[in-house]
């Protein structure tokens, strides 16, 4: 092996492009705490155009539906010609030429694109082998085996040495390279330095990448592994260990030792592609598919005519502002004209932790500890034991066998059972116990009340607190159905902290002392939002008296039943309430429920703009009253940590939905768990990131429709505009064009376009 080390001011500009190149790579949480990430959160600081292009270059896909898909929306009339000349841009097309002709006729054309190549690409094109296939599979075992939670009884001998030094460890006695054609690959792995970074340089340098075209080779480098990036990322973003560029130097070292193999090969192509790659009539055909929606919507919020509210409703149930809640908030608000609902977020403003496990964005760092006290019995703890033996012993590698023989029966009538059992009550949730300050706890109470909008002197004689959770079996992808922002955790305990802080007489009390008087009869009451049933839960209801208490569950089962026949209008009520049911605990169920998809729009701003609107389950409702917050402080929030949590869901959904194979998850029914943390398609390959399909599509045609999020704030343009220029994470997303923001100002609607010029919408 023949390679220099790089003279200083070289190495110094190779960091800088590693360090470029890790940064566009977004985390993958496990599936425990599973976290809807936008998958192009590396690159919010690109405009979304920049971004696509270069996508197609690194990830050799597209970020945009196939033409076929656009052509097909104009042909049937969701795409009309006004919304492709205004997606188009004044002055692009001459008055007399048909839009939808014209795009359709751009939209069928093909076009050059360059890809940049890794060594296995290349060799895969140009000579038919399947070189990329091999270096994956090689990466994924041994990243498998060094990242496993204790699903495998065998671990890896150096799974305590950092990651590129363990595999260079077991990769000079692993003869599979050699077997398959890539002579002295031990030799070469030997001669490597042992530090990840000199490693990346001495591939550089028998690679010759030229320095302008570093970055974005390096991408390609992930890219090619873009599940284990994605999960190596994750790492880094926990103790900033510099895994990912040790992930690159093992990619590299592959790729590096197959250079004799690969006599002409070049980093750059041009291929010919059709219907995959981006372009500028596709992206008009996206805008303006989004124009199509944003109209629909507008046209319904200008229709509303505000309802007289009494002052003080019988009931306020405050909901997460996840788009399946507002189903259940339209069907819970029709049951009486006393019951107004709330938007929030759901967390309640508990930022807490439970276990060690954070219980709210991931945003936002726990500051309080909340433990549930359970009481187990010394059968329990035997239950517990038996359990754990019965994990063991079918999961050993000696005994797999054995296993399927013996208890194959046994099983089999366990699975039927498990089929046709119905979903119980839980039991009764475990005491709260914390040990946070008063003052603490008063400001906690006080923030809640302020960020939720409710003003103290008009509560409700019941305010519910309701989280939302699903419930689901044999699903390793049961967290993404839970909160999509609090790391696939319910909201209930948050629910139920919140709901203890407000009922507190000493916490009432430091309430009052600030001006905040909550009246006497007032109960605040937790409960649980089950979307895979729309079962509501109570907890801690024991303070409400048994009249209010029979009111509130009679109320709550109307709304139910409304809410499941929304979901489900071809089913009579009987076989509406099995079906549902069988969803839950199925465990050959691929689609128990269709969680966040179809997710479309962000609306913060008070209820009376929306209540009555049939939003078909694809709107963010955030409550937000303008008038009380003159500070901004409370909209301030709501852009920097509710809207962003809803362009990361929006963005995955997205990402999963346009380009399944680089940014989803593929075939639930393939799916394999892989350490207790991720999963494969099959028994190998990259670790899957994103959505499965069977969370997008219904087998015949797409339940969600890829659109970027519309964001709706009815509040002064200068408030937003202030906002924005004091946080960059949110004026990215906007500037760039990875959300639409919209704001309502005296009754108008306007959008914002380049350098905060906002313009009227019609």
């Amino acid at each position: 092996m023949s390679a220099t080390l790089l003279p200083l001011q070289e190495t110094a500009r190779l960091q800088v492009a590693v360090a470029e190149a890790c940064r566009r790579i977004s985390p993958l949480w496990p599936l425990q705490n599973f976290v809807a990430v936008n998958p192009f959160l590396g690159l919010s600081d690109m405009s979304f155009q920049q971004a696509a292009q270069l996508i197609d270059q690194v990830g050799h896909g597209a970020i945009l539906m196939g033409s076929k898909y656009y052509i097909d929306q104009i042909r049937s009339g969701l795409i009309t010609a006004q919304d492709i000349r205004v997606a188009s841009g004044p002055d692009h097309l001459d008055s007399d030429v048909d839009p939808t002709t014209w795009l359709i006729e751009e939209l069928q054309r093909e076009e050059r694109v360059q890809r940049i190549l890794t060594v296995a690409d290349w060799l895969d094109r140009t000579r038919g082998t399947s070189w990329s296939t091999f270096v994956v599979d090689e990466i994924s075992k041994w990243c498998s085996s060094y990242f496993d939670r204790g699903q495998s009884t065998w671990r890896m001998p150096w799974s305590d040495l950092p990651l590129y030094q363990a595999w260079k460890r077991i990769a000079q006695i692993d003869a599979n390279p050699n077997v398959f054609g890539i002579n002295g690959f031990r030799s070469f792995v030997s001669q490597l330095p042992d530090s990840a970074e000199g490693a990346i340089q001495t591939a550089l340098s028998l690679l010759h990448i030229p320095d302008e075209l570093a970055t974005d080779f390096l991408q390609r480098e992930l890219m090619s592994v873009l599940g284990w990036s994605a999960y190596a990322a994750y790492q880094d973003r926990l103790d900033n260990a510099g895994v990912l560029p040790q992930l690159l130097a093992i990619r590299l070292a592959y790729d590096a030792a197959l250079l004799p193999i690969a006599k002409g090969w070049q980093s750059i192509i041009f291929e010919t592609a059709s219907g995959s790659a981006f372009s500028r009539a596709k992206y008009i055909a996206q805008l303006a598919s989004e124009n199509a929606f944003r109209s629909r919507l507008l046209n319904k919020m200008q229709s509303v005519k505000p309802e007289a509210q009494a002052a003080r409703p019988e009931l306020q149930a405050v909901f997460c502002i996840d788009v399946r809640s507002e189903v259940y908030r339209r069907a819970l608000e029709s049951q009486s004209p006393g019951i107004a609902t709330v938007g929030f977020a759901g967390f309640f403003g508990m930022p807490i932790s439970v276990s060690s496990t954070a219980r709210c964005p991931v945003l936002i760092s726990p500051r309080y500890c909340v433990n549930e006290e359970r009481y187990e019995s010394s059968f329990s703890q035997l239950d517990h034991a038996a359990i754990a033996s019965w994990n063991n012993l079918r999961n050993s590698a000696s005994a797999c066998f054995s296993f399927v023989e013996a208890t194959g029966l046994c099983f089999g009538g366990l699975l039927l059972w498990q089929s046709s059992k119905t979903s119980g009550k839980p039991q009764p949730a475990p005491d709260l116990k914390y040990e946070i300050p008063l003052t603490d706890q008063i400001d906690l109470a006080a923030g809640a009340l302020t960020n939720m909008s409710l003003n103290a002197a008009h509560l409700a004689p019941i305010v519910l607190l309701c989280g939302h959770g699903s419930r689901t079996e044999n699903n390793p992808y049961a967290a993404s159905l839970d909160c999509g922002a609090c790391g696939g955790q319910k909201g209930d305990v948050n629910a139920r902290f919140a709901a203890a802080l407000l009922n507190d007489p000493d916490v009432r009390q430091g309430l009052l002392a600030r001006g905040i008087a909550i009246p006497e009869d007032t109960v605040f009451i937790a409960g649980l939002h089950v979307t895979t049933t729309d079962e509501v839960v109570l907890f801690d209801s024991k303070n409400l008296s048994s009249q209010r208490r029979a009111h509130l569950e009679s109320w709550l089962t109307s709304a139910s039943k409304q809410a499941r026949q929304e979901r489900f209008p071809s089913l009579e009520a009987q076989e509406l309430e099995r079906e549902v049911q069988r969803r839950s605990v199925d465990w050959s169920e691929v689609r128990p429920e269709w969680g966040l998809a179809g997710n479309a729009a962000f609306i913060a701003a008070p209820r009376s703009y929306t209540r009555g609107l049939d939003l078909q389950g694809r709107v963010f409702l955030h409550d937000y009253d303008p008038a009380s917050d003159q500070d901004g402080s409370v909209l301030q929030g709501i852009l920097t940590a509710p809207v962003i949590v809803a362009s990361w869901i929006n963005l995955q959904y997205f990402g999963s939905t346009v380009n399944n194979p680089l940014f989803g998850s593929g075939n639930k029914v393939l799916h394999n768990v892989v350490g207790t943390f991720g999963v494969w398609e099959g028994n190998g390959g990259d670790l899957r990131t994103g959505l499965p399909m069977q969370s997008l599509h219904d087998g015949t045609k797409w339940i969600h429709e890829p659109l970027r999020l519309q964001v709706i704030v009815d509040a002064p343009r200068t408030r937003i505009d202030k906002i924005l220029q004091h946080s960059a994470e949110i004026r990215n997303l906007v500037e760039n064009a990875w959300i639409h923001l919209m704001a309502i100002e005296d009754s108008a609607f306007y959008t914002w376009r380049e350098c905060s010029v906002w313009q009227p919408v019609s």
